[in-house]
């Protein structure tokens, strides 16, 4: 069978593509705007089934990556294809506190809504704090002055490797034993986020320092491509969780057969990201 892996460019689903051609699966990745050379197709989900016909062809299964905006003209397309299932990338924020309410959390529930009225087989994927979001939020600071700025440190979070993600959605895309219609996928322990930059900085070889921030100042240094309203859900959540550890699951040991990995694995493996400015 055919597996279309959508986001074949991005943090997870190019894990996943990956993984799945080297265990020797048909594999097709896709992306909004394909390049010349990369071997993807061309699929804008919020686009015309056209499109998607076209990327469908043979496909029996499907990593579905968030989209913003409506994705019901691919999922008709896929159910007039023959997928079989789909394995949907979603996020807490579409059920946590202080977020499903919020822009984020109803962008994740609008797609999880259009999927489950699709008549589709499913099965939504919620993995816990990314451990990439680290090199993403902090790998300038931390490589220019040795600084993590972070409002609320004491939060708990729950780091998750991406590979172990890929790892999941491989097994659901390939096997029926694990298709439930969720599985929440976390790390192994709840971590204080200034457990977590000790953690980086033990395998940096180097002390990090925690600046904490006001939510003011977290508002004020906003980067420019996180919409103000998404911070302040994000800031909220993490107040909440302050003093309050985060949720473990046995998702990925289950799936996997192997024990999640731990922040400091993957910080072990991707020092590169921190080092470039030091």
């Amino acid at each position: 069978m055919t597996i279309l892996v959508t986001g074949a460019r991005g943090n997870l689903g190019g894990r996943l593509f990956r993984l799945l051609a080297q265990r020797g699966h048909a594999v097709r990745g896709s992306a909004r705007a394909a390049a010349g050379g990369d071997g993807l197709v061309e699929l804008d989900l919020t686009a015309p089934a056209e499109q998607a016909e076209r990327a469908l062809r043979g496909v029996e299964a499907v990593f579905l990556y968030p989209a913003r905006g409506p994705v019901d003209g691919f999922l008709r397309a896929a159910g007039e294809a023959g997928v079989r299932h789909v394995v949907l990338l979603s996020s807490p924020a579409a059920y946590e506190a202080h977020e499903h309410d919020r822009a984020l959390g109803l962008a994740h529930r609008a797609v999880e809504r259009a999927l489950d009225a699709s008549g589709l087989g499913y099965t939504v994927l919620y993995p816990s704090w990314l451990a990439t979001n680290a090199a993403r939020d902090w790998a300038g600071s931390v490589g220019s002055t040795g600084t993590v700025e972070i409002a609320f440190p004491e939060a708990q979070f729950n780091p998750i490797h991406p590979d172990d993600v890929a790892a999941v959605a491989a097994e659901l895309l390939t096997g029926r034993a694990h298709r439930a219609r969720m599985q929440v996928l976390t790390g192994p322990r709840s971590m204080r986020l200034r457990e977590v930059v000790a953690e980086l900085g033990a395998a940096l070889g180097r002390e990090l320092r925690v600046e904490e921030l006001s939510r003011e100042q977290a508002l004020e240094r906003r980067a420019a491509w996180l919409p103000e309203p998404v911070l302040s859900a994000l800031l909220d959540a993490a107040e909440a969780a302050v003093g309050v550890p985060a949720p473990v699951t046995n998702a990925v040991e289950r799936i996997t057969g192997r024990p999640a990995r731990s922040f400091g694995e993957w910080a072990a493996a991707n020092r590169e990201p921190f080092e470039g400015l030091s």
